[in-house]
């Protein structure tokens, strides 16, 4: 558990503002991920809107590129929500693949 000040609460909406960063959220929640399992979780509920009609167009989000999940992560790790478990070594002589975690099951705001 997170308690937080209302002073503090700023950090936290920036970081929980955005709807990529509450899909990152959910996915975590069944356990430790890697970075490329939670790209790949973001891209399968991406694909699901590929046959909207117009109206449900406005909901697609961007197409989401490894950069902008670093930054969405990065973002989540810096205000607590999610920590670095564990690195995952490559079979391939490539850099670590990082696991991720998430941090806290409840987040309180204390207003006075």
């Amino acid at each position: 558990m997170i308690e937080i000040d209302i002073s503090e609460i700023e950090r936290y909406i920036k970081a929980l503002n955005y709807e990529t960063r509450w899909d990152i959220i959910v996915f975590l929640r069944e356990g430790p991920k890697s970075s490329k399992e939670i790209f790949n979780y973001l891209i399968s509920l991406r694909e699901n809107f590929k046959d909207c009609k117009r109206d449900c167009k406005k909901k697609i989000i961007k197409i989401l590129k490894k950069p902008t999940l670093y930054y969405h992560l990065r973002e989540l790790e810096s205000v607590g929500i999610i920590s670095l478990a564990e690195f995952k070594l490559s079979k391939q002589n490539r850099a670590p693949e990082k696991i991720w975690k998430l941090n806290v099951d409840k987040l309180v705001i204390k207003l006075r």
